[in-house]
Formats: C-alpha cells, sequence, structure tokens
C-alpha cells in the first residue's frame, strides 16, 4: 500500500468521524405528564431528543426510553441566540392536554415544532421541562 493510499484511508476515518460528531446532538429530560408530539400521544417518562442534520434540513427524534417508541418531527422554524440557555422542552398545555411547541438545545439554539391551534379564545399555559445534554 503506497503513502498516498495511507493518506487517503486516514483522512477519509477523520472526516467520517468528524461528521458524526456534529451530525447528531441528543438531550434527554423527565416529562412528568403525557403530551402530544407530532400529531402523536406521548405518554409520561424518559425522553431523548436527538437533532440530526442531513444537507439541508433538521430532522428530530424523540424516544420514549422506557417503551422505545419513537416520532419523528422536522421544526418550522429555528431561533438562534447568543446567550445559551440550558436545553429544555417547552409544552403550551390546556386543562389537561399539553403540546410539545419548541426544543432547546442548550447550544443558543432553539426550534418551534408545528402545533394545532387551540382557537382564539382558549386558555393555556407553558410548561418548561429542563433537560439534559447527553454526551456521546
Amino acid at each position: 500500500m503506497t503513502n498516498f493510499t495511507k493518506n487517503m484511508m486516514i483522512a477519509a476515518a477523520a472526516m467520517l468521524s468528524a461528521a458524526g460528531m456534529t451530525q447528531a446532538q441528543t438531550i434527554k429530560a423527565e416529562v412528568p405528564f403525557g403530551f402530544r408530539a407530532a400529531g402523536t400521544m406521548m405518554p409520561a417518562g424518559s425522553y431523548r431528543w436527538q437533532k440530526t442534520q442531513t444537507a439541508s434540513t433538521a430532522v428530530f427524534t424523540l424516544t420514549n426510553e422506557d417503551s422505545g417508541h419513537a416520532i419523528f418531527t422536522i421544526p418550522v422554524a429555528q431561533n438562534t441566540s447568543k446567550a445559551e440557555a440550558p436545553p429544555s422542552l417547552a409544552f403550551q398545555c390546556s386543562g389537561h392536554d399539553c403540546t410539545l411547541v419548541s426544543v432547546s438545545q442548550g447550544d443558543g439554539s432553539s426550534y418551534s415544532i408545528s402545533t394545532p391551534g387551540l382557537g382564539k379564545d382558549a386558555n393555556y399555559r407553558l410548561a418548561v421541562i429542563r433537560a439534559v445534554l447527553v454526551k456521546r
């Protein structure tokens, strides 16, 4: 094997490992109530929220750690801030019905999730659950 071939293999391996580290970010949260996310009812429990960046779009996976049930969603908006807030999940609640509306990654970026409207006269509250960044 020539030096050129060895160097190319090492460069390819380095690029793949760097791409894997920057392509996925995971946060974990304990959600004490049932909620809707991407049109699916999810029970209370421990959740992992993983962002995977494709060429042009961020795709998120929300996985219930107890059941292994997962849903996929694409955010409707991304907000960036220079101030880094801790990772969190935000829910819009009306009575006992809660819907996941946004996720803060803990790096200054947050993502809005598509949700059904509650109506013009509906009363609602915002519930924010702190999360932790999972190191890989």
